[in-house]
């Protein structure tokens, strides 16, 4: 991957405003920063006030390389103030955009100074614009994108990394982080909150392959979880923005397989009936998948497509599956023998997007659905523009080890939901979101009750256990070691 300088990469962005080269200093009793413009950006006419340097320890002196604090009044705040998501919009009081470690304890410290509240962005998705807040401050990481290969089949990776970022250089040297598909997510919220994909099922989710991390605590001071351990365990599915800031994971790697088989199965104008048998018969074949294989039943309207996956270089995974086929409108299979290029296909739409997505829970099998699976299919064929998703999780997922190292709470459920709904216009929302909260009451009703925390939902019931199960009193006491002042918060961010 190709180094560039923080200035560089905002250039790369076609932003507006031209940075010159500062040098800002900050302390833990700075009572600087009362106004808008506060020292930290370059005021009109392009020279930097000087300042007279405190006296008071400890002290941080940071370049533009490190930080740049933007203002709403500079053109690249509006830049870097774009959502994945169109629909959300939040207008943070200071914009960090943090080219190093130090920068950002830079921007933590200048937060906490002035009292304000802290959300962080990596770069890539919040389903409910977590990562960003209204009048606070905004650590941006998506310039921190530094890989650095180690002996031991071990990488550090830095926050600002998307996926598609990690698989060109990882691919590049037949190695694998066992991660998402989506090529626009970014790799701190995904391995904090937890993250799966085609490969999860063999080398389990991507905070397993967690090793150890740096973050950038509420006092702006740095913790290595090789010293704290508590910190590591609550990072692994309940990090996303809790605790402080991560600025370098730590991860194993794996041999990249050498292909991809995918195998897809059509069916459309489906009745409520076809829909019961095709989902249950789903549901039966996929309890025996191999740990090498995925599936995903994925209803648009009345369209399903199956995708069931495998990297295995001899697969009888049709052997599994020949009755659906018989069934399906259409089948397709396909062996790539270009994972790389194989993946590409299924790195998604870039932003930002109109959508409303959270998760549609997490099953046992087909008796979680058997009560409401007729109202479910009913529900999302009158309502063009939205996707019922089940994938399947499962496999070395559940292995007790990851369970131990880990607060992610549900091991035990090998499928998880995905409900979707997409627009065009602003106009379409309101009906869509209304038939969507339809959807998510159906589900409620019959009992769904446990969520993933990267399909995060701001009117979610019960969202502590929903996304933590038993885990939420510890985190809460990990939190209120690292962060007693509740410095990082948005609407569900662990409360002490």
């Amino acid at each position: 991957m190709k180094k560039y300088t923080h200035r560089q990469f905002l250039k790369m962005m076609g932003l507006g405003v031209v940075f010159l080269p500062f040098i800002s200093c900050f302390h833990t009793g700075s009572k600087t920063g009362d106004t808008e413009n506060s020292g930290d950006s370059i005021p009109e006419g392009g020279k930097k006030e000087e300042k007279k340097e405190t006296a008071y320890p400890p002290k941080i002196t940071v370049t533009d390389e490190d930080v740049i604090i933007l203002t709403r009044k500079e053109d690249a705040y509006g830049e870097f103030n774009k959502a994945f998501n169109a629909r959300i919009h939040h207008l943070p009081k200071y914009i960090a955009v943090c080219g190093t470690e130090k920068g950002v304890q830079f921007a933590i410290r200048k937060a906490a100074a002035e009292k304000l509240k802290v959300a962080v962005k990596s770069g890539g998705h919040s389903f409910e614009g977590f990562s960003s807040n209204d009048g606070g401050m905004v650590v941006n990481l998506s310039g921190m994108k530094k890989i650095t290969w180690l002996d031991d089949d071990e990488v550090i990776v830095e926050p600002g990394c998307l996926l598609e970022d990690i698989q060109d250089v990882f691919f590049a040297k037949k190695r694998l982080l066992p991660a998402g598909s989506c090529g626009t997510v970014g790799i701190g919220g995904l391995a904090l909150g937890g993250g799966y994909g085609f490969f999860s099922r063999k080398f389990g989710l991507t905070c397993d392959s967690l090793r150890a991390l740096r973050m950038v605590g509420a006092d702006g001071n740095i913790y290595d979880t090789g010293q704290h351990p508590d910190l590591l365990w609550a990072c692994k599915g309940g990090g996303n923005g809790n605790f402080g800031v991560v600025t370098s994971f730590k991860f194993t790697h794996y041999k990249m397989p050498p292909l991809l088989s995918t195998y897809t199965l059509k069916f459309s104008r489906l009745t409520a009936e076809r829909f019961t048998v095709l989902l249950e018969e789903w549901f039966d074949l996929t309890a025996s998948l191999p740990e090498k294989a995925f599936a995903a039943f994925v209803l648009n309207g009345d369209f399903l497509t199956v995708l069931i996956t495998t990297f295995e270089e001899k697969p009888h995974i049709e052997n599994l599956f020949t009755e659906l086929i018989k069934r399906a409108d259409s089948y397709r299979r396909s062996l790539r023998k270009d994972l790389p290029g194989a993946m590409k296909r299924y790195y998604g739409r870039k932003g930002p997007l109109y959508f409303k997505n959270a998760s549609g829970g997490l099953y046992r099998g087909k008796a979680d659905l058997k009560d409401c699976k007729k109202t479910l299919f009913e529900k999302v064929v009158a309502s063009p523009g939205i996707v019922f998703q089940i994938n399947t999780l499962g496999g070395n997922i559940g292995r007790e080890s990851f369970e131990a190292a880990s607060c992610y709470p549900h091991r035990a459920l090998p499928y998880l939901a995905e409900l979707q709904s997409y627009w065009n216009k602003p106009s379409q929302e309101k009906k869509l979101v209304t038939a969507f909260e339809e959807i998510q009451k159906v589900l409620k009703e019959a009992g769904v009750t446990a969520h993933y925390r990267n399909y995060p939902d701001i009117h979610f019931s019960g969202w502590q256990t929903a996304y933590y199960g038993d885990h939420y009193p510890r985190l809460q006491a990990i939190k209120r070691k690292y962060d007693p002042g509740d410095l990082f918060h948005y609407p569900q961010s662990i409360r002490l």
